[in-house]
């Protein structure tokens, strides 16, 4: 090899040109050695090929011969028309390499890559002359020449693996050339073919994969980002054995090397230029799928010993880049939701306990994927408990991730312990064949629970339930109209405060004990107990049920009974509340006591003395409430459809409940009133009173003024185990009643001042492409009634934000169009108007707003012909027109403008 370097250095000598391109292009991976350190390491079969080191000689030869002023003089000469000026091209270049031979070439690209070969031989100036016009060529033409040299090349190959004659071997050297000019001047000619290499089968297989990484080791050899993103969406995925597929060790060593080499290791400053650009175009470098892909591979159940150890070594960075602090919320979603999947593995330790540290980390990234964990929470119970175990014992390493400054992170984190408590407890009592695990899950989620603190008060969350509601004021009672009834009102909170005062949290703490341990096997027995003891302990208590909720404001309402029990009792009893089974005993518990203030008797009878049940299930009731919110939600079908719990006079109690329930938690207490109270004023006659009105709307302004963090705990909420706060249903309520046909000055003006934010949470970022379907079907509907021009234009200003949303709805317009032309035609007008507002939404899938653009215009055309409502339909057209051009025009100037920019491209091989 030396004498033949040496052979090759003496003829330049006499080769002033062979000698310019060997001074002034300095190879930056020298081939020889490469091949040298081949044959070292032993990791391909040598290369000393004397073929294919006479055609690297002959094609080295033939390229020093190119003269760098002629090719410029060639080059100025191109037609302008891009197509032929590419096969002028080729056609110069076989003249060029007339005598180098195309045989070689295909095994020497099996047993190395050559990412330097043929260009390390072209002269730099030949190459830079060559490369400016390449890059005034539009990209369609880049992208079709690749695709065509492609396809030439794996044709000629094919006939040479069968021993058949290949029909394009006479241009095999000129189309290797220019297409390594292409590659390596535009990168972005391989990057948009990148798909159609994963999906085409012709592109499949091993006999193709050399040339294709070739292919790649070319075109980015300057962009270490696009090069991730090309191995780890293309190659990377190759390394799996499936049925389908199982590539050789040869293969696998090919893959593994352009990474290791061609991005990993090619550049001193590899990790800070990929962890500067996780993202590129929108695209991860690294998605879900291939880090997954990557994770197994890392961690195989079966170790083969030289494919692991390097997946091992290039693993730390690469997982670094997946996980980069850039990445998506959805994302991060989809790599819990494949980690939560492989910590649950059995017969991989390794792999498990890898994927369970994934998973932690990505929650202690983005609190929002705990909850997609309760999604997934029963299905993969086992690697829970691994996950909850972890974040038990690493709690005071991860505490101030969990717990950020912002107090939706922590009651983000709260819901899920809840969610998962309360799929504990139903597993439990249902004595279900994996209990022990769901008794260890148990624990945690507790334990966890009594550490979470919310973000500015730092009380204990569990203190949070317990905390003492505020006291009740004497001077409220001025309020009350009726005098008499102020005075009998008063009479009853005074008593029951006095009787409450006299409880003793010791012995009621070793009652609950001692109910605990006898029937522990009968829940329903241990909470009439609990009943039993407070109506002992209030029995001289006389309370004025019917005048109290008619009489007393609600908003101190609320805060009776539970302002009135000692908080040390009242902490011992919510202790016990929450040791009892929830889904089997509280919703029960419920209706029980509910029926026992609305009606004289309740429905099941209970052997304990009546005087003194009734003030004990009402202290009970509201204790229940404050401290499982759902075990109100879970009832609120009966008590919207039961006789029992119907009429304006059982409102107050009703709302009383539900106000229990929100001050535990507000989501809870929007979810009742959008499903129970709101529907009263829209369709029920039998509420349209103004003091039932005025109720029901106290009742959430209460709920959207309590907190000042109300509208990011309701945003934060807005999806409630897996149900909408807001469906879309009462949403076209609450719109109707925001904007009437006739005014009630009142009413209307206080459904205006709640409406914004009802609003944000119905139209919530999470909301399920279904519910926005929905919202768009009603909104087309509303934006078309007569009359009412202010709930026109607000269903109209609603259906535009669904539309940017999710485009999908442009298909469901497509439906619906014929049926609401002149709700239609407003939408097509506020879109041209607004266009440069929501232009670059729609323009992200302009191919399914052009689709309804043509289909639009198409039933136009036919509806005007026909001569049916033609002046609408004319408009109509005007506006499909419009924004059909504006949408091409957009696209033109986009691909103008890339095609400038790639003009301006510079590769510097120095």
């Amino acid at each position: 090899m030396k004498m033949k370097a040496k052979a090759k250095a003496a003829k330049n000598k006499s080769n002033p040109k062979a000698k310019e391109a060997e001074t002034s292009y300095t190879n930056p991976l020298n081939v020889d050695v490469l091949r040298e350190d081949f044959i070292v390491i032993g990791t391909y079969p040598s290369v000393k090929d004397e073929s294919k080191e006479a055609a690297i000689a002959s094609l080295s030869e033939s390229a020093s011969k190119i003269d760098p002023s002629h090719f410029a003089a060639f080059v100025d000469e191109m037609t302008g028309v891009p197509e032929i000026d590419i096969w002028r091209f080729i056609f110069y270049l076989k003249k060029v390499f007339s005598q180098v031979s195309s045989l070689p070439w295909f095994n020497m690209l099996k047993t190395s890559p050559l990412s330097d070969v043929p260009l390390s031989y072209i002269p730099k100036s030949v190459y830079e002359t060559a490369a400016d016009w390449i890059n005034k060529l539009p990209s369609v033409s880049h992208w079709k020449f690749v695709t065509w040299a492609l396809d030439r090349l794996l044709i000629d190959w094919a006939a040479h693996a069968k021993g058949e004659e290949q029909p394009f071997i006479i241009y095999q050297v000129a189309t290797l050339v220019e297409l390594a000019m292409v590659l390596r001047a535009n990168p972005d000619s391989l990057t948009g073919l990148l798909p159609m290499l994963r999906w085409r089968p012709m592109y499949h297989g091993e006999d193709k994969l050399p040339l294709i990484v070739w292919m790649m080791s070319h075109a980015f050899q300057q962009d270490l980002p696009a090069a991730l993103y090309s191995w780890a969406v293309n190659l990377l995925p190759l390394a799996v054995v499936s049925n389908k597929c199982c590539y050789s060790s040869q293969s696998i060593h090919l893959i593994l090397q352009f990474v290791e080499m061609r991005i990993l290791s090619s550049n001193p400053e590899a990790r800070a230029v990929l962890l500067n650009e996780p993202v590129r175009h929108g695209e991860r470098l690294i998605p879900p799928r291939s880090f997954e892909i990557l994770v197994r591979l890392t961690f195989p159940p079966r170790v083969e010993e030289a494919t692991t150890e390097r997946f091992q070594a290039i693993y730390p960075l690469l997982k670094e880049v997946a996980l980069a602090q850039d990445t998506s919320a959805d994302a991060l979603k989809q790599i819990f939701t494949f980690s939560l999947r492989l910590a649950g593995e059995e017969g991989n330790p390794a792999l498990a306990s890898e994927a369970t540290a994934i998973a932690f980390s990505v929650l202690t990234q983005n609190v929002d994927c705990f909850k997609q964990w309760d999604v997934l929470y029963k299905e993969h119970l086992e690697a829970s408990v691994a996950l909850l175990k972890k974040l038990v014992d690493e709690w005071e390493y991860h505490a101030p991730k969990l717990l950020s400054s912002s107090p939706t992170d922590t009651l983000t984190v709260e819901h899920a312990m809840n969610s998962f408590r309360m799929k504990n407890e139903i597993a439990i009592t249902e004595g279900v064949a994996n209990l022990s695990v769901y008794k260890e899950a148990d624990k945690s989620c507790k334990l966890i629970s009594t550490r979470l603190t919310p973000g500015s008060g730092g009380r204990n969350i569990m203190d949070l339930n317990k905390s003492n509601p505020a006291k009740i004021d004497p001077s409220d009672l001025k309020l009350v109209e009726d005098k008499s009834n102020a005075e009998e009102i008063e009479k009853a909170i005074l008593s029951l405060s006095e009787a409450a005062k006299k409880m003793d949290p010791s012995p009621l703490a070793a009652y609950l004990d001692q109910v605990l341990d006898d029937d522990w096997y009968i829940p329903a027995k241990q909470m009439l107990k609990l009943i039993h003891y407070y109506g002992i302990q209030l029995s001289q208590v006389s309370f004025q049920w019917v005048k109290m909720f008619q009489d007393y404001p609600l908003s101190k309402l609320i805060h009776v009974p539970l302002s009135l029990i000692p908080k040390p009792v009242y902490e011992k009893t919510v202790d016990f509340i929450n040791v009892l089974p929830f889904e089997t005993i509280l919703p029960g518990v419920v209706l029980w006591a509910s029926d026992f203030i609305l009606t004289e008797w309740p429905r099941v009878v209970v052997k304990v003395e009546q005087d003194k049940s009734k003030v004990a299930a009402f202290v009970v009731l509201a204790m229940v409430l404050r401290t499982r919110p759902d075990a109100l939600t879970l009832v609120l079908p009966e008590l919207r459809e039961s006789p029992t719990y119907q009429g304006q006079d059982k409102l107050p109690v009703i709302i009383w409940m539900m106000a229990q329930a929100s001050q535990g938690d507000l989501c809870a207490g929007l979810y009742s009133w959008v499903r129970n109270l709101l529907p009263l004023v829209a369709n029920n006659k039998d509420y349209s009173s103004s003091q039932s009105t005025h109720l029901i709307l106290q009742f959430v302004e209460m709920i959207l003024s309590s907190n000042p963090e109300a509208r990011a705990v309701l945003l934060n909420g807005a999806v409630r185990h897996g149900e909408w706060l807001i469906p879309p249903c009462p949403f076209e309520m609450l719109v109707r009643l925001t904007f009437p046909a006739r005014v009630e000055e009142a009413t209307t003006e206080r459904f205006q001042a709640i409406y914004p934010l009802l609003k944000e949470v119905a139209l919530a970022p999470d909301t399920s492409a279904d519910a926005l379907k929905q919202i768009f079907t009603f909104s087309l509907k509303l934006a078309g009634q007569k009359g009412n021009p202010a709930l026109a234009n607000e269903a109209t200003a609603i259906a535009i934000s669904v539309l940017t949303r999710n485009v999908d709805c442009f298909k469901q317009w497509d439906v619906l169009y014929k049926e609401n032309l002149e709700a239609s035609v407003a939408l097509l007008n506020k879109l041209v108007d607004e266009w440069e507002h929501h232009s670059l939404k729609l323009l992200s899938s302009s191919s399914s707003v052009k689709h309804a653009m043509n289909s639009f215009r198409m039933k136009t055309g036919t509806s005007i012909t026909e001569g049916v409502d033609s002046f609408l339909y004319e408009e109509a057209h005007r506006s499909c027109k419009l924004i059909s051009r504006r949408l091409s025009g957009v696209s033109r100037r986009h691909l103008r403008r890339k095609a400038l920019t790639q003009m301006h491209l510079h590769v510097d091989f120095q």
